[in-house]
């Protein structure tokens, strides 16, 4: 089965690459999670490290000390050990000693934004043809390229999560927790070459 969607596309890409050299702009679109985006809750990270955290993994040294044991009776009859929170719980086992824990890498900013590119292309396109400015093609293309990524961010599966944090905030999606993370992609139109981020 032929799909009839990508039949074209590469003439498109390149007539629109034509386009938009005659067009050149000093300006540039990033996409991701901007200095703007501030801090996580517990204010000890940023969004953008957190981010980054996702996109290329990390190890973090726990000095341990974390209370483990059974939350209730009932998990005790079913042996379900878990972190308790310190002066909590039916029955503590222990604590942790130090350790690493390693977060894996789960890519959403490079792969997201390159699930955009054929919506992108045709926001390019649609845009050139309405006889639409050059800051008004740009904004549009931050919309359609930021919303791609949420998708593409929310529809993320691997690698999954440990049972243990499926337990604790009760979604599978990696990248999902109150869906803050997602929501601090955004877009910016700014006077090139970009000023923060990654090359």
């Amino acid at each position: 089965m032929i799909d009839l969607t990508l039949i074209g596309f590469q003439e498109l890409q390149d007539e629109l690459s034509k386009e938009l050299a005659a067009l050149r702009s000093d300006k540039v679109v990033t996409v991701g999670i901007h200095e703007e985006a501030g801090d996580v809750e517990s204010g000890d990270l940023t969004m953008a490290g957190l981010g980054a955290t996702h996109e290329f993994g990390a190890e973090i040294k726990h000095p341990g000390g974390t209370s483990y044991g059974y939350a209730s009776k009932a998990a005790a009859d079913r042996d379900e050990v878990r972190f308790l929170k310190t002066g909590k719980g039916y029955m503590e086992l222990g604590v942790t000693q130090a350790h690493t824990v390693t977060i894996p890498a789960r890519p959403w900013l490079e792969p997201g934004v390159a699930s955009a590119t054929p919506e992108v292309l045709l926001t390019i396109q649609d845009g050139m043809e309405a006889g639409k400015s050059m800051d008004q093609i740009l904004d549009a293309v931050g919309v359609v390229a930021a919303a791609e990524v949420q998708i593409y961010m929310r529809d993320l599966k691997t690698p999954p999560n440990a049972a243990s944090t499926i337990r604790k905030k009760g979604s599978a999606n990696p990248l999902i927790d109150a869906g803050a993370l997602v929501k601090s992609v955004t877009y910016k139109v700014s006077i090139g070459p970009a000023s923060e981020g990654l090359e």
